[in-house]
């Protein structure tokens, strides 16, 4: 199964049974929702990731660590460093022969391994691509009298460029270039926040992590955890993990461009809303 849309949930939901086989290909969030949400209805679930570690491309191993220990937890098998060679069975899925030759029965497959961006159609046109369709900070592309907004386009976001899959980014950038179309003239300033749910655990990110150097973790209460990314002195990003103060602490020290000094973070005794006075 590819998810893409709320059809392709209804298409699979069948398949959702107790004591089904489900493998799941790809340990970014995508894959580890959608463990969880079969493990939560009684699957038994192996995930499997290509790279080394689960959430490789855009978690710290600090973060990843205490993701992988959720899910064994809930009776998750996790195999990293694990590739998909092919697919196995007649008319459904029977089987799945990963890289190294084993063999896993499965009853069903979920592949969350990341999509790109359709640009088809402005290529067509003629128009710049760049990751995506090529904005600038107002949201015009290269031809004259045509926009972009959301997934589908990257933008200038400080020194360098990206390109934000988010539903936050996908309704600010939208209000900004509709103004902007309206003669409005307001630059695009992003602030990105993510979130995923998995079991009891509520994941916020505030931020990009791209290009940090140095990572620090603070422990919450009843389990919680937040991991800060530091580039330098200068504080980058934080996943929360069931830690909201936290999080809205650290988006708005982030929106600020403020970045206390990491010891602080550290430091479980610190008060954490006193550093936005």
């Amino acid at each position: 199964f590819t998810v893409r849309t709320l059809a392709d949930v209804d298409r699979m939901a069948p398949a959702f049974r107790p004591g089904a086989r489900a493998l799941i290909v790809g340990g970014g969030y995508i894959g580890l929702e959608a463990a969880a949400v079969a493990a939560k209805l009684g699957l038994e679930v192996t995930l499997i990731e290509a790279a080394p570690r689960i959430l490789q491309r855009v978690a710290a191993a600090e973060t990843a660590d205490y993701f992988r220990r959720l899910h064994q937890a809930h009776g998750v098998r996790v195999l990293e460093g694990t590739g998909l060679a092919r697919l196995a069975g007649a008319g459904k899925v029977a089987s799945a022969v990963l890289a190294d030759g084993t063999e896993l029965p499965a009853d069903l497959v979920i592949v969350g391994i990341g999509i790109l961006p359709d640009t088809d159609l402005a290529e067509a046109a003629g128009i710049a691509l760049e990751n995506g369709i090529r904005a600038d900070e107002f949201g015009r592309t290269s031809a004259p009298h045509v926009w972009a907004a959301g997934d589908c386009a990257s933008f200038p976001h400080g020194d360098i460029r990206i390109r934000l899959e988010s539903v936050g980014n996908a309704i600010d950038m939208a209000e900004t270039v509709a103004a902007n179309m309206l003669g409005a003239a307001a630059p695009y300033h992003a602030k990105p926040w993510f979130w995923s749910d998995q079991y009891d655990v509520k994941l916020q990110i505030a931020g990009l992590n791209t290009g940090y150097d140095r990572i620090v973790t603070r422990p919450g209460d009843g389990g919680a955890l937040s991991v800060w990314y530091y580039r330098g002195a200068t504080l980058l990003a934080l996943d929360a993990m069931n830690d909201a103060r936290a999080y809205m602490i650290g988006k708005r020290l982030i929106e600020a461009g403020r970045s206390p000094d990491p010891a602080l973070i550290a430091n479980p005794a610190t008060d954490l809303k006193a550093l936005l006075k």
